[in-house]
């Protein structure tokens, strides 16, 4: 290997991981939200339960008030998958995988749902994805939060968030 071949090689690698952080969020529920009480569904798992918290400061930070007793029932979940495997159900891709022309290693996907605990019915259901080649899931969860909030009384449907790396 020609050392015009190394550098061409090491070009291209860093290369697929120089574009923009994209955030794919995907957000249904009621046009608008009065903010309200809400309990936490509890979780045993402590990066599930440092999820709930950030998730919990950022609805408080929105007007909401955590408490043991409330309107609404908020459930945070959390996963981290291999970036190359896709996630389908029957026909529907629910997540793609990463691609061949990125670099990443790992998917991490945040949701939330908050549902009033009166009749059962859901005011917000909201998922937030990266994909990532270095940064674990704690240095990606603040923004994962905030996307998957920043809708929050008028979701908008599918969409790309892009910040710079």
């Amino acid at each position: 290997m020609t050392m015009r071949s190394i550098i061409l090689g090491a070009f291209f690698l860093l290369a697929a991981c120089a574009g923009p952080i994209e955030t794919r969020v995907d957000s249904t529920g009621m046009a608008t939200i009065n903010p309200a009480s809400f309990v936490v569904s509890p979780d045993a798992s402590s990066l599930v339960a440092n999820a709930q918290a950030k998730v919990a400061m950022a609805l408080a930070e929105r007007g909401y008030s955590p408490g043991q007793v409330g309107e609404l029932n908020l459930q945070v979940t959390l996963s981290d998958r291999p970036a190359m495997l896709a996630l389908q159900s029957g026909s529907q891709t629910l997540s793609p995988a990463a691609g061949k022309k990125r670099c990443a290693k790992r998917e991490y996907r945040l949701g939330i749902t908050l549902t009033r605990i009166a009749d059962g019915a859901q005011v917000y259901r909201a998922s937030a994805a990266e994909f990532h080649c270095k940064l674990g899931v704690e240095d990606v969860l603040g923004n994962l939060v905030e996307a998957a909030l920043a809708d929050l009384g008028s979701p908008r449907g599918a969409y790309v968030i892009k910040r710079p790396r």
